[in-house]
């Protein structure tokens, strides 16, 4: 199935003739008027690349297939089911690809004889709504960074768009990252957290639904005070039924709020540990809480430099593995194997990606001490990340495996994957049972003391 163009995109299509070999080098500072023509709104590359592997933008992905049921909105089926891999990398040939690959994804092709990449054809499947070009493009020239770049003035009406779609420096590719697009709200049905010990033992260690809020895009908030939000409510295992959690991301400061209710203290408190390099308990460790969907939370640990822009080739479009069929070899738990994700179940493709690296500031703690973020400049959210240790050796590796949301239409709805490079485990959250559309949580859903009351329901 093609993609389909969204009206507002149409005039993207021709430039691929003229800016085929289009530089990859990092828009400067006066290159607002590009946004919208050589530009897309939040900033890509519109034009393909010169041999063609990366074709030109031309509205992304907004119908969905004809199998989709609309009975079971949360749930997508593959568009493109009979594509098939253009290649298979692994160790043998991954020095062909070099330029291509991450080192995190060469160093799991070295360690690991059983990973390899299947690489299908490159479709730029990222779709938007017209109020998101809208203000992207307004955006360009209405956001600044505030509190030594920790947080964001909206007074101006920043909003409602990616926060900076030329990026002058490292913080404002990271609030770009902060700010991106997926819808207003989305619910995850039966969202999952376990890890894969080396020995291929698979332990879930909790279940229940969640609620993700962009309160960027809130459309009843016209000058936004926070940016992103979630709430977990736990029913699996039995230590964790009914226990609940609230998180919300302050945008002015860049702080994070986060409260837990226990039934069996029958008490909410505040959680200040929700943030920063505390481990993830229920992923065996493997990942921290920084880490959701390659970086969360404030920006203060880390001195942010933008690289620039590369080809690279990063897992997109993964309808397989995060909506598998019942009764394929994707199904369920055939998609974890030890190390990593079941190969047969990711599909890579080839993409533009901004290159983000933070530096641990000195004075500042952290786990990490430099982090290698490749984020694709189409979803400013789809990617990769390299963190290394204090010796400078690979300690975590981060996939984002997800899957645009057609209906919305919105870029993916990404799992956490993290693969810690030392001990051998690795640690996955997402859904289950699919990604359900809903409207932005109002401010009194986020009240510490109604973390009592059931507020995600799913049928």
């Amino acid at each position: 199935m093609k993609e389909t163009c969204m009206n507002p995109m149409m005039r993207y299509a021709p430039i691929a003739l003229l800016l085929g070999s289009a530089s990859l080098a990092q828009a400067q500072p006066g290159d607002v008027k590009q946004l919208g023509s050589t530009l897309t709104s939040w900033g890509a590359i519109a034009a393909g690349n010169a041999d063609g592997t990366i074709p030109a933008y031309t509205g992304g992905l907004t119908t969905p297939p004809a199998n989709y049921n609309k009975a079971n909105p949360g749930w997508r089926p593959d568009p493109f089911p009979n594509d098939k891999p253009l290649v298979k990398i692994d160790a043998s040939n991954m020095e062909k690809y070099k330029d291509k690959l991450s080192p995190g994804t060469m160093e799991m092709m070295k360690k690991y004889p059983s990973f390899y990449i299947e690489v299908f054809q490159t479709r730029r499947t990222a779709a938007f709504p017209k109020s998101f070009h809208e203000n992207s493009i307004k955006n360009a020239t209405r956001c600044k960074t505030i509190n030594e770049g920790n947080g964001l003035d909206t007074s101006t009406g920043c909003g409602h768009g990616i926060a900076f779609p030329i990026p002058k420096n490292g913080i404002e590719a990271m609030w770009s990252h902060a700010t991106r697009y997926r819808t207003p709200a989305y619910y995850i049905k039966n969202v999952t957290g376990l890890f894969v010990k080396p020995n291929g033992e698979m332990v879930k260690t909790y279940a229940g639904h969640a609620y993700r809020g962009w309160d960027f895009y809130d459309p009843a908030q016209p000058n936004p005070d926070r940016y992103y939000s979630y709430s977990y409510e736990y029913n699996a295992p039995t230590r964790l039924a009914s226990n609940s959690t609230a998180v919300f991301d302050d945008l002015k400061t860049g702080d994070r709020t986060g409260y837990d209710y226990s039934p069996a203290t029958r008490r909410v408190r505040l959680s200040p540990d929700s943030s920063g390099d505390t481990p993830v308990g229920p992923l065996g460790g493997a990942m921290t809480f920084d880490e959701d969907q390659l970086f969360a939370g404030k920006k203060d640990r880390f001195d942010w430099k933008l690289v620039g822009k590369q080809e690279m080739y990063i897992p997109y479009n993964n309808y397989r593995f995060q909506y598998p069929d019942a009764n394929g070899e994707c199904a369920g738990d055939k998609r974890f194997v030890p190390f990593h994700l079941n190969p047969k179940c990711v599909r890579w493709e080839l993409h533009r990606v901004w290159h983000i690296r933070g530096t641990l500031t000195e004075g500042k703690r952290h786990i990490f001490k430099q982090r290698d973020m490749y984020v694709d400049e189409d979803s400013w959210g789809d990617g990769m990340s390299d963190n290394y240790d204090h010796n400078g050796k690979l300690f975590h590796v981060n996939q984002q495996i997800g899957a645009p949301l057609y209906d919305a239409p919105a870029p993916a709805a990404t799992d956490n994957m993290v693969i810690d490079m030392i001990s051998g485990v690795y640690g996955w959250s997402g859904s289950w049972d699919g990604f359900y559309l809903t409207e932005a949580w109002p401010r009194s859903k986020f009240a510490p003391d109604l973390l009592v009351n059931k507020k995600i329901v799913l049928k």
